[in-house]
């Protein structure tokens, strides 16, 4: 397992105020497309955040339901890379400033499904129109390049979902 350090703000391990854990998965089908998911204006992989008393792999098979109602297979019960996203000044929905550290697991998996369906929505989800979609590899990147320089969430998931995807290539003859 690779880790990814992401740390433009140069934040120090002292100045971190607070630590938050997802898991997130990088899910091809058979045409060798992946699933990318789209809230509000931000591109990213399908994934959430670690609840309590999950693992996260507990984490990426719920969220992947939720988010799309695709059932997976996993390539392995281990994250192929994890990404230290290093976050100075990061405001929180509340308005609140932290320095955080965000550790996000990635794992490799496979889908036979071709459709995505909503039924688990949150309400903030469903506002902000969350969809996920299948799509190649080159076209993924380039969303994700196009993203909304004025959010900082979009900025930091733009930088990350990027070198997870390079990472996933290194590795893709393996799977």
């Amino acid at each position: 397992m690779k880790e990814i350090i992401i740390n433009k703000g140069k934040l120090k391990e002292d100045e971190i105020t607070e630590t938050l854990e997802k898991s997130r998965i990088v899910l091809r089908n058979d045409n060798d497309e992946i699933v990318l998911t789209r809230f509000g204006r931000i591109y990213f992989l399908p994934g959430g955040k670690i609840e309590p008393g999950e693992t996260p792999v507990d984490t990426v098979k719920r969220e992947l339901m939720e988010e799309t109602n695709i059932n997976i297979l996993l390539d392995d019960i281990e994250p192929f890379v994890v990404v230290k996203n290093y976050l100075r000044d990061y405001e929180l929905e509340d308005g609140t400033i932290v320095n955080r550290l965000l550790i996000t697991n990635y794992y490799t998996g496979f889908t036979s499904d071709e459709h995505i369906e909503y039924f688990n929505l949150t309400k903030e989800e469903k506002e902000d129109n969350l969809r996920g979609f299948f799509i190649e590899m080159e076209e993924a990147k380039e969303l994700i390049s196009e993203y909304d320089k004025e959010n900082p969430r979009a900025t930091y998931l733009a930088l990350e979902t990027k070198s997870v995807l390079e990472e996933y290539n290194n590795i893709k003859e393996n799977l």
